[in-house]
Order: structure tokens, then sequence, then C-alpha cells
């Protein structure tokens, strides 16, 4: 009698890959703050090779001195950036952790609220996510929780430092060893493949963070001008929610809105005003700007993708969702001009098919 069944060790095989794979999958779900460090690391890393190119170019300097200049830059932007809008911040958030109660009972003075109130007890909740919200600004209650913010601060810049730091350096090597690994013909489609997400990642990081900072300065002045209080605080929101496409400047709009409408309804209504034609500007100037050096999404995809990267791993999630969008993009255009034996088309050109 012959048994058709499977073997002892084809069962053992197939348990044991199993396992492999389970192993894998724990592994990298414990290591998710790890890997998260890593794939910022990489993006930053792409996103300043072009001046680190420049001074080994122009300068005729080796990479290591030209990423060290690069990195001083940098840390003097930051530095600077630090010093002139962290203690403005942390009076704001101090000065509106204050008010919160006096917002609060203006919002009871209203016959709706009242009645939203009685039903699901609105105030007390706003009140109380606003509060913690600030406090987050203004400051943690104890020197241990500070200690232990600036700590884990610190922990995960020098972390991200050192391994950019490390992919720059090393990158330009890695990759012309991978290429010379593969023949021709797939070599040329591995060297377009890597000059596209080199696009993708560097044009993405740089512009959006341009857009991030002119949306802040845009808001900062706008606020001033019309003399709405906290007006520092109100545009980093807003500065640091844009970094998120499509959906970020409106929700970046609507906490100096609503303090906008505390101080009258006409500085409200223009504060609306200001932020539809905003986001005019910004999506018809700005992000075609972006477009160009990178690659076109479906706003549903970058959506759906914003979702998912913020579900799993927070604003970091939903800022990187969208350069791996385009990556993946990047890569299943090459896999399809591949198995139809054919080239994509520019960037410029498709975008243009798309949008059009």
């Amino acid at each position: 009698m012959t048994n058709d069944g499977p073997s002892t060790r084809a069962i053992l095989r197939v348990v044991a890959v199993l396992a492999a794979v389970m192993a894998l999958a724990w592994l990298l779900w414990v290591s998710r703050g790890v890997l998260t460090w890593v794939a910022i690391a990489a993006f930053l890393a792409v996103a300043i090779d072009p001046p680190v190119a420049m001074l080994q170019n122009r300068l005729r300097m080796r990479r290591a001195p030209a990423i060290f200049i690069v990195y001083l830059g940098i840390t003097a932007l930051m530095a600077g950036v630090v010093f002139l809008l962290v203690p403005p911040l942390i009076d704001a958030g101090q000065q509106a952790t204050e008010e919160v109660p006096n917002y609060v009972e203006r919002l009871s003075e209203s016959q709706l609220v009242r009645d939203l109130d009685e039903e699901y007890d609105i105030l007390a909740r706003i009140e109380e996510e606003a509060t913690q919200a600030l406090e987050g600004i203004a400051g943690p209650d104890t020197a241990v929780d500070f200690a232990t913010r600036v700590f884990n601060g610190l922990v995960a810049l020098v972390s991200i430092a050192v391994i950019c730091f490390l992919i720059s350096l090393y990158g330009p090597r890695a990759r012309a060893w991978a290429m010379e690994q593969a023949r021709p013909p797939l070599r040329d489609r591995l060297e377009r493949v890597a000059s596209r997400i080199y696009r993708v990642i560097a044009g993405y990081v740089v512009g959006v963070f341009l857009v991030a900072m002119t949306g802040g300065l845009a808001v900062w002045t706008f606020l001033s001008a019309v003399d709405v209080p906290f007006a520092p605080l109100l545009a980093f929101w807003a500065g640091l929610a844009s970094l998120v496409p499509l959906v970020g400047a409106t929700v970046g709009g609507v906490p100096y809105i609503v303090v906008a409408f505390f101080q009258g309804w006409p500085i409200g209504v223009a504060a609306i005003v200001f932020l539809i034609v905003y986001q005019q500007i910004e999506n018809n100037l700005f992000q075609p700007v972006i477009h160009r050096f990178t690659v076109h999404l479906n706003p549903l995809w970058i959506i759906l993708g914003v979702l998912i990267g913020g579900t799993v791993l927070g604003i970091v999630g939903a800022l990187l969702a969208i350069p791996i969008a385009g990556i993946v993009q990047v890569l299943v255009q090459e896999w399809w001009a591949a198995r139809h034996e054919t080239t994509p088309p520019p960037m410029a050109a498709r975008d243009a098919t798309v949008e059009g």
C-alpha cells in the first residue's frame, strides 16, 4: 500500500517555514520603532544628497566631509528655529491653557451648545481634550516627565542622525555594487528604477517641508495682522498639519478659525476666506511643483495611504505613506513596462496625461 499523503519531512518543513515567518513578523513588529528611525533616516539621506553632491563636485571634497558640512548647516538652522520658535510656543501654550475655561464658558452661552452639553456632556470633554493637548506644548507637569521626553527625543534624534550619515556615506557604494551584479539589460532598468525612486523621495521630502514652512508663515502673518491671540501656536499647528497632503491645511485651519470667531464673527469669516484662498494657492501653485519632481498619485490613494500610515505609525506613518506609495507606483509601472517590453513614459508627460 502506497502512502499518497505528505511525508513527515514535508510537514516538518512547512511547520518550520511557518514558524520562521511568524518569528520574523514578531521581530519586525517589536522593532517597528527602530525600523521607523531607519526609514526616516533613509528618506533624509536622499533629501540631503543634492547639497552633498554639490559640495563634492564644486569644492572637490570627499563625501564624508561634505556630509558633515551639510549636517552643520542643518544643525545651525534647527538651532535657530528652536531659539526663535520654542519660547514663544511655550508661552502661547501656557496662555492658551489658562484661557480654555473662558472659551468653554463663552461656548456655554449658546443655547445649542447647552442642549448638546446636556445630552452628550461635550463642554467637559472639550475642556479636557484642549487642556491635555495644550499641556503637551506648554510643558509637562513634572521635571521627571520633562527629562524623560528630552532623553527619548535625543536618543531618537541622535540615532536617526547617525543612521542617516551612514546611509548617505555608503549608499552610493552599495548602489554601485548592486548595479555591477546585474547584466547590462537588467542594469539599465535598475538604474532607471533607482533614479526614479530617488527623485520621488527627494522631491517629496524637500517639497512638503517647503509647503509646511510656507503655510505656517502665511498663517502667522494673517493671524498677527488681524490680532488673533496665540498666533505662534496656531501657526505652528497649521504648518505641522500641512505636512499631510490634501487634508492637512483644512485640519490645521480649524483651530485658528475657531479662535478667530471668538474675537468676532467678521474675523472668523476672514479666517475662513483666508483658508480657502490659501488652499487654492497651495493646490494650484505649490502641489503641481512638487508633482513635477515626484509622481502623480490619485487623491483616493493619497487619503488611503495617509489613513493606513497614520493608523499604524501615527503622524510619522502618515508622512511616510505618500513617498512609499510613490515608490510602489514606480515599481508597479516598471513591472508592467517589463511585461509589455515598453519604457515607462516620463513623469511630466504621464502626470499631464493623468491630470488631463
